[in-house]
């Protein structure tokens, strides 16, 4: 009977102190690890929830706070991925906004030249076409009243030229003296 009950005590001891501990594992790393982890913080969580499972590789709740963390990241890696295949997306579709543009502003530029050069070939065309039709100017008759109308115009527009080459001399102005 000694023995049972000295048995029975170390268990209950045991008991007490198996307690004890996991009260320690709780208070010293599961509440902060979860705390952290529901404020966001969850590389903080991380560390401590890897440091309590170094110390109590068994601990259930310690074990299912990892697993979360392990799948937030997870999750985070995916989101990452995805923003960073989403952007690159957005990117490649961008560079082909561009060049499709580029190549279209170049069309339109060809276009352009394509047409001027077409109107100006056909400019030159209608030209020489109305000049093979005109035929070359000839010399109008003149009167003799028109020639020597002329002549005389052209007398008078030489006399007006020579006279304001030469200025007029008039008399002299006095001046008085200022000093």
């Amino acid at each position: 009977m000694k023995i049972s009950l000295s048995i029975l005590l170390t268990a209950l001891a045991a008991a007490v102190s198996a307690q004890d501990i996991e009260v320690d594992i709780d208070s010293t790393y599961f509440h902060p690890a979860a705390s952290m982890y529901v404020q966001g913080n969850s590389a903080g969580a991380s560390n401590l929830v890897y440091t309590g499972l170094a110390q109590f590789p068994d601990n259930g709740k310690l074990l299912r706070l990892k697993e979360l963390l392990d799948q937030q990241q997870e999750q985070e890696n995916q989101d990452q991925n995805q923003d960073q295949q989403d952007q690159q997306d957005q990117q490649d579709q961008e560079d082909q906004q561009d060049q499709q543009d580029q190549q279209d502003q170049q069309d339109q530029e060809q276009d352009q030249q394509n047409q001027n050069q077409q109107d100006q070939e056909q400019q030159d065309q209608e030209q020489q076409e109305a000049d093979a039709q005109q035929p070359p100017p000839s010399a109008e008759k003149m009167s003799q009243d028109e020639a020597e109308r002329l002549l005389e115009a052209m007398k008078q527009d030489e006399e007006n030229k020579r006279l304001q080459l030469h200025p007029v001399m008039g008399a002299p102005v006095k001046v008085d003296k200022d000093w």
